[in-house]
This record gives C-alpha cells, structure tokens and sequence, in this order.
C-alpha cells in the first residue's frame, strides 16, 4: 500500500495557473513512480498509457501516410526508438496496443488519419471503461463528452465543417448543432462547466479555449475526489492535474516550434498530389 501521506505531501503544489519547469514535472513523476504501489501504478498507468496512443498513431500516421512527425506527449513509456523498433518487433508495445495491432493490422495500412485515432480511441475507452478505477474512468469518460460537445459546436461555428459528421446524438449536441448556443436555466444548473466553456469557443481563440478546457477537466477531477486528502483517489486527483500541466507546458512549448507550418506544407502537397 502506498503511503500516501508521504507522497503527496512531498510532491509540489500544482496551480492551473502557475507554470512549472519539466525538469519540476518529471521529478514530481519520478517521485510517484519510485513511491506508489504496484497498485496504485496499474491505476496511475492509464494516464501516460494515453499519451503512449496518441504518440504510437502519429508514428502510424507517418509510417503509413506521410505526416510529419511531431513531438512526444509526456510523460511516455515508450520512447521515439521504442516506437520505430516497434515495426519489426511489436512485443515492444505494452499489450493494451499491442493486442489491438495485431487485431486490426491488416486494416490499418488503408486507414485514414481520423480512422486511426476514431477506432484506437474507442477500443482505449472501452477497456478504460472496464477496467480501471472509477474514478479515472469517470473523469475520461467528462473529457471525452465535453471534447464532443466542443466538436459539435465547431462543426455549427464554421461553415466549412463537414455537418454530416455526428460527435453525440443527444439533445444539446443536436441543439448546438443548430448553432443554439444559448443555454436554459436548467442546463446552466445542471452543468455548470458549459457556458464558460461556450464563451471561451465563440472567441476563437486558441489559447482562452485551450484555459477553459483545462478549468473544466481541473475542476472536474477535485469534485469526483472532493473530501479525499490522503489516499488512492487524492493520488489520482494529482496525477490528472500533472498530466494536464505537462500538457500545458508542452503546447506553450510548441508554439515556439514550425510544426504547425510543417503539417500545412504536407496537406497542401497531399491535395496538389491527389487534385
């Protein structure tokens, strides 16, 4: 069992709104892997199993389509050597993707881009639903709801969105779709995230949409451990808060990078190619 009074009460105090260095972020992880049971770690897993997906298919994305590569998401198990060895030797992949290559490798050579990440997400959250702890699965399962709403509400925004594509098929998705973004007192009471999140879309701007997104799953996470201070889930609150800061920092980072740029120049040559 972890001792969860020493571990949390060493790690440094996380702000949404206070920057910390990745030399600060990897020493907070370091910590945690080093002092949490073996457990715990299964648990805590799921987060950087996560970023080990969305590296492993943009790896996929260059081997099959081309694309740039970009930089890792941190933290990772699997390293960019790790990644490229994986073509000839794929019992280098942990064996959550591992099973699902092998399951789909006949099809993935003719998948699109948005295929990749469309049925290796389902198959995460599929076996994120029925296997790790509540709380994890809870909090995945709000991110990926609210990144649905947020789709939907793109999809009315822009006129050059393909509006035959469906993100949910609830009653606030089929709303927002109309471009009804003004919400009753019944949806403000019932989620509360929603208009926040709503105003911070309508600016367009990146980086207001980018700390509103961030707000919402930040305080989602302290509600579903509130009253947990010293114990598995205070751990878990943590560690989704770590991941959204190294997030953070690593878009602040790449801002900096032309890889924006770089991913244009090789869209503007697939439809110059296929034209």
């Amino acid at each position: 069992m972890s001792n969860y009074y020493y571990i949390l009460s060493s790690l440094p105090q996380l702000k949404l709104d206070k920057s910390l260095s990745e030399e600060d972020l990897d020493e907070a992880w370091q910590l945690i892997q080093r002092n949490a049971s073996a457990e715990d770690l299964k648990e805590i897993a799921w987060f950087w199993q996560r970023n080990d997906l969305y590296n492993l298919l943009e790896t996929w994305q260059y081997r099959f389509l081309n694309y740039p590569l970009r930089p890792l998401r941190k933290p990772y198990s699997l390293t960019t050597e790790d990644l490229a060895a994986s073509e000839k030797d794929i019992d280098i992949l942990p064996p959550l993707w591992r099973e699902f290559y092998l399951e789909h490798k006949e099809e993935i050579i003719h998948w699109t881009a948005n295929e990749m990440d469309s049925y290796a997400l389902d198959y995460y959250f599929d076996q994120l639903a029925l296997k790790a702890d509540p709380f994890i699965s809870q909090l995945f399962a709000f991110e990926r709801e609210v990144r649905s709403l947020m789709a939907t509400f793109n999809t009315s925004l822009y006129p050059f969105a393909n509006k035959e594509i469906r993100y949910g098929s609830t009653p606030l998705h089929q709303q927002l779709l109309k471009g009804k973004s003004s919400l009753s007192e019944k949806q403000k009471l019932g989620q509360t995230f929603l208009q926040p999140l709503l105003n911070a879309l309508a600016t367009k701007d990146p980086q207001a949409i980018t700390n509103a997104v961030h707000q919402v799953l930040w305080n989602k996470a302290d509600t579903l451990a509130s009253a947990h201070y010293f114990d598995r889930l205070a751990l878990l609150n943590y560690c989704s808060k770590l991941f959204l800061i190294y997030r953070r920092e690593q878009l602040s980072s790449n801002q900096q990078k032309p890889f924006l740029r770089d991913l244009l120049g090789e869209a503007l040559k697939n439809i110059n190619h296929h034209d």
